[in-house]
């Protein structure tokens, strides 16, 4: 019988010693690099480390672009999880060429600390990383060990895309929903990056009488676009085979938090116009239910789009088109 029982395969190269205690002393060096020395002061008069700087950008109320990087290494974490059997295969072959990758990480760091900026901190952490998984686990586990290393890059706020994505976010929005809402026959005006109703003289409604929409930066699409960007390139790791329908799935996503903000405008708008400004909207610091619900309609626009592109580039469209145009008779009875 226990000829018959399956043996449980060992896998040495874990269970080396000396990798055990390296990778102990490339955390010590992490946490007291990045989590103890003092960085940059930021925006406040206190200097504070790399990952404390990180964890106020995830949990702080007024930089909500970026609370989703909360939950990025725990994806990447869980991808790695999610592979494990597999990567235990995977030979272990140390590169030397993780040590100036180390070093520019370091140089960086000092570059950082210097000049006083955050972000270049952030890209430190992130190229430490990266020579110490190739430094320690070498080519081979790098490469199987790519797209969850790559995909730790959402964790971080780019914060200074702010205002050279926002702004022009915002004329496109205003554009967008301006010409859609003209050519169904609700005249609007476009006052800088707001949308008002335009007079109507005959009817008695004063201009931005029957709406009036101011497209801030959270209705540009700012806020949703890192956030589906993320989420696509997750989506298409996980659902599609081949590369290049990855990458055009991942490249979709900024149309599709454009769509998703556009429909968003739209519900806005018809909700002025039908349920009044005190329902739809309410204020800036205690926006209604309706104005809420909207912000989550941006997301469900976002991923249907999400998944009907990943469905045409899987061939999908091919099945239903040959189903519609085959004629009844030519379908074999079911036995």
């Amino acid at each position: 019988m226990a000829a018959d029982l399956e043996k449980v395969p060992t896998h040495p190269q874990w269970l080396s010693r000396g990798l055990w205690m390296e990778g102990l002393a490339a955390l010590v060096v992490i946490v007291g690099l990045y989590g103890w020395i003092p960085y940059n002061f930021g925006f406040e008069s206190k200097a504070r480390p790399v990952l404390e700087m990180l964890y106020r950008f995830w949990t702080d109320p007024s930089t909500t672009d970026w609370h989703h990087g909360m939950i990025v290494p725990l994806i990447s974490l869980g991808l790695v999880i999610h592979r494990w059997k597999d990567l235990q295969k995977v030979p272990i072959q140390p590169s030397l060429w993780g040590i100036p990758v180390v070093m520019l990480a370091l140089l960086l760091f000092w570059v950082g600390y210097k000049i006083d900026i955050t972000i270049v901190g952030f890209l430190s952490l992130q190229t430490m990383l990266g020579g110490i998984l190739l430094w320690f686990l070498g080519w081979p586990m790098m490469r199987e060990l790519l797209f969850p290393y790559i995909f730790l890059l959402f964790a971080y706020p780019f914060y200074f895309l702010d205002n050279i994505v926002a702004f022009p976010l915002r004329g496109l929005m205003c554009q967008l929903s301006q010409g859609f809402l003209n050519l169904i026959g609700v005249d609007t005006l476009r006052v800088g990056t707001a949308l008002v109703s335009a007079p109507d003289y005959v009817a008695g409604f004063k201009q931005g009488e029957k709406f009036a929409l101011d497209v801030a930066n959270p209705c540009s699409g700012i806020r949703s676009l890192f956030a589906l960007m993320m989420v696509s390139a997750l989506y298409a790791h996980l659902t599609l085979e081949k590369n290049w329908q990855k990458w055009v799935l991942f490249l979709m996503s900024p149309a599709l938090a454009v769509a998703g903000n556009f429909a968003r405008m739209l519900m806005l708008t018809f909700g002025t116009m039908f349920f009044g400004s005190a329902v739809a909207i309410g204020t800036e610091q205690n926006p209604t239910t309706y104005h809420l619900a909207a912000g989550f309609f941006v997301f469900i626009v976002a991923l249907g789009g999400m998944a009907l592109i990943s469905w045409v580039l899987q061939g999908g469209w091919r099945q239903t088109w040959k189903k519609w145009t085959t004629p009844v008779e030519a379908i074999p009875e079911e036995k």
